[in-house]
């Protein structure tokens, strides 16, 4: 199921895929969602893929910093756990020039939210 327009596989982690997705959040296109239950709680990242623009869903635990306000935080101000979130594609379209029986296009990016 190759998309001729398709960008060709690359694995790659630039930064500017970064800033799209950033970009796609704003605009509401690309979205994060809580999960979980018992104490084990992840997220949900759904939307277009800041380099091939096919739709993807990425599920995973949370790796969360309690507490990081930073300084001049006022002592009865909630702390801000901020999640960091390593996504990469898996858009499930076999993109040119991927290894054997691998999916997407091979684009990583990293979002980092304060939850309050």
């Amino acid at each position: 199921m190759s998309d001729a327009a398709a960008p060709a596989y690359l694995a790659t982690t630039d930064r500017e895929l970064t800033g799209r997705a950033y970009d796609l959040l704003e605009a509401g296109q690309l979205t994060v969602s809580p999960h979980g239950s018992g104490g084990v709680y992840g997220f949900v990242v759904a939307g277009p893929c800041p380099r091939c623009d096919h739709h993807i869903v990425d599920r995973q635990v949370s790796v969360a910093l309690t507490g990081t306000g930073g300084v001049g935080r006022s002592a009865d101000t909630d702390p801000v756990e901020t999640v960091v979130l390593d996504v990469s594609c898996g858009c499930g379209s076999t993109h040119v020039d991927a290894p054997e029986g691998l999916t997407g296009c091979g684009a990583s990016f990293r979002l980092e939210l304060d939850i309050v």
